[in-house]
């Protein structure tokens, strides 16, 4: 029977089904299409029993001829969704159009053959499958979504905004609607719109960044050259994400590594780090051969351990990763791996095997901001005075800071390092005029006025200080944020202008707020000010050789009266 007769057989039969259903005279089923067991030889022992049970129970079920109509077409549909996460999509579309015939009015078997249609490429079967839905329940989420999809791949934008106009009214801060109602006004050249919706989209989730391509061409539109160049540079594939229940439920039936890498995460996402732990082990034993899908569970499994405290754990299994990745070529999962091992092993004091690391992780995934920083971090950190290689590190360490702001112009701390390393590397100047630039563009990141404010007040070099220029920048950032890193700065530029009184009460205040919230390692440098306030000297020291690229701190609460003036 050709396909074509096989989908206008299913929706009779839907009719005839769904009247018989209906009647009192009790349930008469209608002729089902033929199902069989597929050839499982392809996948995963876990799937090949989980594919075998699903079929037995359907056939146990036909083989009674009492069974309720609604109970067999839940057996069809069951097995249909495991041939279905197994890609068996002609056997599964079968197995579901039995189940719709049987229970016309649930949902779940309109929307899956969908998916079997859409996964085949057959995008008109699709669009019949998800208006069905629609028809069942016309708010559901994914479907609208994914049929908006469907219709702005054809080229029919308006066919499709009122789908997501429906799915933002349903669901405001839904990403994947915001995005899709941008990609609309794009295709109709409403530049003005289209760029609204994407920054609506990146305001919730600033990490759905293959948006960033799209927010461009807006920008472009519009004529705003200056916003779309950067944005071109912060571009990932990323897969926007679809709350979509149902796809959820599909992704996580097989009995397969896949699967339970899925599970994994979902538990990462609810904070239960030993069901995550659990779900990854067992992912692992049924993912022996080595691929990218094993090196990601071993990556994960070792994440969940140090969250779990378990850190001779975890390590085992980034270095099981490393061993396990190809020489050459992007990895992400080693290049993760690399990374995490940099950074506990920096946490241990053991920098010079932290910097092969972490060197590695830049080389398996060069588009790896977070690796960039931390190899920046710790090659900035590790010169001690009296190395001869000391500034050649500090030249290594501002080359990939460099590096990441290429990849990402708005990173902060990409930004914040790269001032610090000028400023390692003595080019004072340089890292002043850098900072007046990043205020200016970023004027409500307030981490670059407190960095800026630090070097007026405390440069080694006198022509860059500017004492009131850094008190009045200090004075305004404490109205805004009160923090331990703002007090300093206060005190720093009182001291340079000579107020020595003030600057110790401010100081000492400080300190007590920073011993309450327990920052132990700044009050020694803290400590070190205030004995030079103490003495009537000023600070020429903005920030210790070892400053984090992120500035500010903890939170406190007003400065104490001896310090206010």
């Amino acid at each position: 029977m050709k396909e074509e007769g096989v989908t206008r057989l299913g929706f009779a039969v839907i009719l005839v089904a769904a009247f018989t259903l209906g009647c009192g005279s009790g349930p008469k089923r209608p002729k089902m299409l033929p199902v069989s067991l597929p050839d499982l030889s392809r996948v995963d022992p876990g799937v090949q029993a989980q594919a075998r049970e699903r079929y037995e129970t359907l056939t146990q079920k036909l083989a009674r001829k009492d069974a309720p109509l609604l109970e067999l077409g839940d057996a069809y549909g069951a097995y249909g969704m495991v041939l279905h996460a197994a890609e068996y999509f002609d056997a599964a579309e079968t197995a579901y159009l039995n189940a719709q015939m049987l229970a016309p009015t649930e949902i779940k078997w309109p929307y899956y053959l969908a998916g079997v249609y859409k996964g085949r490429g057959d995008t008109s079967k699709a669009e019949a499958s998800y208006r069905r839905v629609l028809e069942l329940r016309p708010d559901d989420l994914a479907t609208l979504i994914w049929l908006g999809r469907l219709y702005l791949d054809q080229g029919r934008a308006d066919a499709a905004e009122p789908l997501f106009s429906k799915a933002v009214s349903e669901a405001p801060r839904t990403v994947a609607a915001l995005a899709g109602l941008g990609r609309v006004a794009l295709a109709k050249r409403d530049y003005g719109r289209a760029a609204k919706h994407f920054e609506d989209a990146l305001a919730v989730d600033p990490e759905a960044e293959s948006l960033n391509t799209q927010l461009a061409a807006a920008y472009r539109g519009l004529g705003q050259l200056d916003k779309a160049e950067p944005l071109l540079r912060q571009w990932r594939n990323r897969d926007i994400f679809v709350p979509d229940p149902l796809g959820q439920e599909l992704d996580l039936l097989l009995e397969s590594g896949l699967s339970y890498e899925l599970r994994g995460v979902r538990a990462f996402e609810a904070r239960d780090w030993k069901t995550a732990e659990a779900f990854f082990r067992r992912g692992l034993m049924l993912s022996r051969d080595n691929t990218p899908l094993t090196r990601s569970l071993h990556h994960k499994l070792g994440t969940a351990l140090v969250l779990m405290g378990e850190v001779s754990g975890a390590m085992e299994q980034f270095e099981e990763v490393t061993r396990l990745a190809p020489e050459d070529g992007v990895d992400e999962s080693a290049s993760k791996a690399h990374y995490s091992l940099g950074i506990v092993l920096d946490e241990k004091g053991r920098r010079a095997d932290a910097l092969q690391h972490l060197a590695a992780a830049v080389k398996y995934q060069p588009n790896y901001v977070e690796a960039h920083l931390a190899l920046a971090d710790a090659l900035r950190w590790g010169p001690q005075r009296g190395d001869p290689g000391r500034s050649a590190r500090f030249k290594a360490s501002l080359a990939h800071y460099d590096e990441a702001i290429r990849i990402n112009p708005r990173s902060t701390p990409a930004r914040l390092g790269y001032a610090l390393a000028l400023a390692a590397l003595g080019r004072w100047q340089q890292a002043r005029d850098w900072l007046i630039e990043s205020t200016t563009l970023y004027a409500d990141h307030q981490e670059f006025g407190i960095a800026l404010a630090r070097l007026l007040a405390a440069s080694p070099d006198d022509r860059v200080r500017d004492g009131r220029r850094a008190l009045a920048m200090a004075d305004k950032l404490l109205e805004k944020q009160k923090s331990t890193s703002v007090g300093e700065t206060v005190a720093m530029a009182l001291a340079e202008l000579g107020d020595y009184v003030h600057a110790v009460g401010i100081q000492r205040g400080i300190i007590a707020a920073a011993e309450k919230a327990g920052l132990t390692a700044s009050v020694e440098r803290m400590n070190e000010n205030l004995r030079l306030y103490e003495r009537h000297r000023p600070c020429r020291t903005p920030w210790p050789i070892d400053q984090p690229v992120v500035l500010s701190e903890s939170p406190i609460g007003p400065l104490t009266a001896a310090g206010q003036r």
